[in-house]
């Protein structure tokens, strides 16, 4: 869970306060970033055309001809995964992420526990926002989310994106070799967690911390674990899967197999790293993916 911040881990008492800013603050401070972002009148539309909404959290907006980066979170995550890409990426890429519900700013709302409801939602919200070139970077769950939007935005008649970059996640079309979580008792889907690697160890100690957000991990767990792919549609543009050379839940085999997907090409690369590679890479991440943007660029001047 990205949103959890190490400055706070070790202070006391300073996970009660994260949990007060992150459950009173949060929504305002990211209202403030959005308009400081959408109402500045020196930069142009691009990705944040049309009206606000609380799917769409902007991290930088440039001021010059850009291609835009949307990033969708994994099970857990939050917009604020691409907190801090802008600093890798150059300055003409707009770097925007999906919120989903039931997390920091939207933390009163219900999460999506099914697939297809919550990607018809992200695609109402993303196609009237979105202009120019665009490509979509999803980890884990956020890859089969952005490969389904992606594909329901072109079946909609809405532009889909020129790029769709997959990390961490098995291609759609094969079984989930691992027992599902969502339904675990506490204990059995806490141990899991862990054994993801992905959450602070601090956290699972807050007890309060916890029950708030079990109920979105385990509504995201259900998102991924009760997909089944029964529309054989392929991605509506290139892809690229990446991978952590030490992840057991997309091994490079299973990368490979987005092929299928992947009637416009596939490449594939994998960066040293566990199922969190996009976090301990994220230096390498973002270097190839300016190379992705960068083609995208060229072919659109």
């Amino acid at each position: 869970m990205n949103y959890i911040c190490a400055a706070h881990q070790h202070e006391p008492g300073g996970l009660s306060c994260l949990l007060a800013s992150y459950i009173h603050f949060g929504w305002a401070w990211s209202e403030m970033t959005y308009s400081n972002i959408a109402s500045d009148p020196t930069l142009p539309k691009n990705a944040l055309s049309g009206k606000q909404t609380p799917w769409i959290v902007p991290w930088h907006r440039s001021a010059q001809p850009c291609v835009t980066l949307v990033a969708f979170p994994h099970a857990g995550g939050t917009a604020s995964m691409a907190r801090s890409w802008p600093g890798g990426l150059p300055a003409w890429v707009d770097v925007v992420a999906v919120q989903y519900p039931g997390r920091e700013t939207r933390i009163g709302e219900e999460p999506y526990a099914r697939a297809t409801p919550m990607v018809e939602a992200i695609t109402e919200a993303l196609a009237p926002a979105l202009s120019g070139p665009v490509c979509f970077l999803g980890h884990s769950m956020g890859a089969l989310l952005a490969f389904l939007t992606a594909r329901r935005l072109a079946a909609r008649g809405h532009r889909p994106p020129d790029h769709l970059i997959v990390a961490g996640r098995r291609a759609p079309h094969l079984p989930d070799p691992f027992e599902q979580a969502h339904a675990l008792p506490q204990d059995q889907f806490l141990a899991r967690l862990r054994r993801m690697n992905g959450t602070p160890a601090a956290v699972f100690d807050h007890a309060e911390l916890m029950e708030l957000l079990l109920p979105m991990l385990r509504a995201d767990f259900a998102v991924n674990e009760t997909y089944r792919h029964d529309d054989d549609t392929p991605a509506p543009c290139p892809v690229t899967a990446l991978g952590g050379t030490r992840d057991p839940m997309a091994r490079p085999d299973e990368l490979e197999a987005w092929q299928t997907q992947a009637p416009q090409g596939l490449t594939t690369r994998l960066f040293e790293g566990d199922h969190f590679f996009i976090r301990s890479a994220q230096a390498a991440v973002l270097e190839h993916v300016t190379d992705i943007l960068s083609g995208l660029r060229s072919h659109a001047s």
